[in-house]
């Protein structure tokens, strides 16, 4: 069986969104469409939201005014995805 998470289309979106090339809301979007298509342990959802929420927070404010690093976020956004990918490998 396929793994539903696709590292490869989502650590490009990853990484385009660190460099500037992509918006939060298409990142936000397609992860929380990854982690609904996935059908993950709700543990997993909970995680990620955590995540998503801080991005959503940060995005509203300039990168000098935000509390939020926007490495340490795409680093946990990194491990979640290697996480759940793990996760459907072993299922």
């Amino acid at each position: 069986m396929a793994s539903l998470i696709d590292q490869v289309p989502l650590a490009a979106l990853l990484a385009d969104w660190q460099s500037g090339h992509a918006s939060s809301a298409e990142l936000i979007a397609r992860f929380r469409q990854a982690n609904q298509m996935a059908q993950l342990p709700e543990k997993y959802g909970i995680v990620l939201e955590g995540i998503l929420e801080r991005i959503e927070s940060a995005s509203l404010f300039t990168e000098e005014s935000c509390s939020f690093s926007k490495k340490d976020l795409a680093d946990a956004l990194q491990h979640w995805l290697s996480k759940a990918s793990h996760y459907q490998a072993q299922a």
